[in-house]
């Protein structure tokens, strides 16, 4: 039994004003590495861990030494007054 050769519907075969493609190059495969396709950022980068450890030192160093200052003013108006 043969089997009936049907033409098929295809834009490039229905339309005989159509350009031909041109085939590709094909594409490096090391250029498109998948850790390069990452959809969003799963971690922080070392540099923004460094600053965020930076800033966090320069707080508490901040409140500290605001805490000492405060003390320190509370000491010497506690020596005024019991003069």
């Amino acid at each position: 039994m043969p089997k009936s050769k049907r033409k098929s519907k295809s834009k490039s075969s229905s339309n005989k004003n159509s350009v031909p493609r041109l085939q590709t190059a094909p594409r490096n495969p090391y250029a498109n590495h998948p850790l390069m396709r990452k959809s969003a950022v799963h971690q922080k980068s070392r540099s923004a861990q460094r600053s965020a450890t930076r800033r966090e030192t320069k707080k508490m160093a901040r409140d500290w030494a605001s805490i000492q200052t405060l003390e320190l003013m509370i000491k010497l108006i506690i020596k005024i007054i019991w003069r």
